[in-house]
């Protein structure tokens, strides 16, 4: 079953709430209604934040294609520690302690050598 199946069988379709205190959904269905709503809504800007932390492997690939379809021709800031998101962006932002130690383009991060780019060489490494 497609998002837009399940989707239309919730209480109240994209409204519906979910949550405490509304209907329970899956961890795949809850950032799947979520790019839902933001498609709906059509904002200029939209934040994503860990869009896909709770989905399993299985699930990451598919809803990374799919926030990457809803963020298309927005300004978007995406929080995530998977660095499948980050290879798509624009600008790459790392931190660590809270502290921002290295920004640009992804592929200028990879060739600098620092932070980004010992992350990207630590999950490139088994693939």
């Amino acid at each position: 079953m497609d998002a837009a199946d399940w989707i239309a069988a919730l209480p109240d379709g994209l409204d519906t709430v979910v949550g405490q205190g509304g209907s329970r959904l899956t961890a795949r269905q809850v950032p799947q209604l979520a790019l839902a709503r933001v498609l709906l809504i059509d904002p200029e800007a939209v934040v994503l934040d860990e869009a896909t932390a709770e989905a399993g492997s299985d699930m990451a690939q598919s809803l990374d294609r799919a926030a990457l379809a809803v963020t298309e021709g927005r300004i978007a800031v995406v929080v995530a520690h998977r660095l499948s998101q980050a290879e798509t962006a624009d600008v790459v932002v790392v931190m660590e302690n809270g502290r921002v130690v290295e920004q640009g383009p992804p592929d200028e991060l990879r060739a600098s050598g620092g932070a980004y780019a010992r992350l990207w060489a630590s999950w490139t490494y088994g693939r």
